[in-house]
């Protein structure tokens, strides 16, 4: 059993699960009204991505291109942040069809 995001998986906000602007400060809320916030400008730009469109790799691309990062560690961190967030029950892994 897989203990964390894969590269190929396709990350989606889960159903109920919202983030927005508020004040200074982004918020992501769940579907019960819990908060994570604090986030990153890079966490940001990843959980906007998360659109089930494109697979985690397709996303720490785009971030690190966006952001002139290095592409193996973006890919390191997104795979761990995406691996937080689904533990949070805030996105869920879509696999990625061939």
């Amino acid at each position: 059993m897989s203990t964390g995001f894969a590269e190929e998986g396709v990350p989606r906000h889960r159903e109920g699960v919202s983030g927005q602007r508020f004040g200074a400060d982004f918020i992501v809320l769940d579907a019960e009204g819990r908060t994570l916030r604090g986030l990153n400008a890079t966490a940001i730009r990843v959980w906007q991505l998360c659109d089930g469109q494109r697979t985690a790799r397709a996303v720490a691309e785009q971030v690190a291109r966006e952001y002139s990062m290095d592409a193996r560690q973006v890919l390191t961190d997104t795979l761990r942040f995406l691996t937080d967030l689904a533990r949070l029950g805030l996105i869920e892994e879509l696999q990625e069809e061939r």
